[in-house]
């Protein structure tokens, strides 16, 4: 019985991502060597890894700096804010039911 390739309408015949090279590792004994830097595509050609992607060229203004920090920091300690208030929160109940 054979299998036939499904046709999709979608499909532009564009490559995301290349996986040809991409080999299925062993269940129990998992190998490791294609982790060797020396073998690595992506450290063989560095230029390449970021060409295509323009994000990392952003460079932000001292002000705009201090704006992501700052607001990272504020996240960072409502959502810590919030934790400890729902601990005490449960500490209490936990001691007035007890």
């Amino acid at each position: 019985m054979a299998f036939k390739k499904k046709q999709y309408d979608d499909d532009d015949g564009r490559v995301i991502a290349d996986m040809s090279d991409i080999q299925r590792q062993p269940m129990f004994i998992p190998r490791f060597d294609h982790l060797h830097k020396s073998e690595r595509r992506d450290m063989k050609e560095p230029e390449k890894r970021t060409q295509n992607r323009p994000e990392y060229e952003v460079q932000y203004t001292d002000e705009e700096r201090r704006a992501l920090i700052g607001g990272t920091v504020t996240a960072a300690l409502l959502i810590g804010a919030v934790f400890i208030v729902a601990i005490g929160l449960l500490i209490f109940l936990i001691t007035k039911i007890g």
